[in-house]
């Protein structure tokens, strides 16, 4: 179980509070998580190839995919969506993750990232970004692991405010 608490953000650089939950309660989340169980190998694998985030306009916004960097002791966010991007005010896509969090939160979700591309396994997360004030919005993350055609491994996700997924 991931679980953060008293963290104190570092310079400009973002922090979080978090908690690892079972099941997304965001519709966007939930789609995701549905479209992903949806293109299940027998082998309980998911090809990145059959997993095309232009089947899913509405969510893209949202959406990141993040690759392994030397063996998994960092993480780069190969795309983030757009939307992220511009809530977050500053641009990911292309930036590793000791490079873009505090280094707890690096550490925290580089482990989180590892577990869920080893363990082949969904997970989601919820909670607030501390130190671009954020802290007032609560946001939910999930993460599902696919398998590139070299038989590495990615994670693609989505990153979504839950207040607007109250209404939805």
């Amino acid at each position: 179980m991931v679980a953060k608490s008293d963290a104190r953000p570092l310079g400009s650089t973002i922090d979080y509070d978090v908690v690892e939950v079972e099941e997304p309660v965001h519709p966007k989340c939930r789609r995701l998580l549905d479209y992903w169980r949806a293109r299940m190998q027998p082998d309980g694998t998911v090809l990145r190839t059959d997993f095309n985030p232009l089947d899913l306009p509405q969510l893209m916004g949202g959406m990141f995919v993040v690759e392994p960097v030397d063996g998994g002791a960092d993480l780069r966010y190969r795309l983030v969506g757009a939307e992220t991007e511009r809530r977050l005010g500053r641009k990911f896509t292309g930036e590793l993750f000791s490079y873009s969090y505090t280094p707890e939160m690096a550490a925290d979700q580089i482990a989180l990232h590892n577990r869920v591309m080893e363990t082949r396994k969904p997970t989601c997360l919820r909670g607030h970004f501390i130190g671009i004030d954020l802290e007032h919005v609560s946001y939910e993350a999930i993460y599902l692991p696919v398998r590139t055609g070299n038989g590495g491994m990615q994670v693609i996700g989505g990153l979504y405010d839950l207040a607007e997924g109250a209404s939805k």
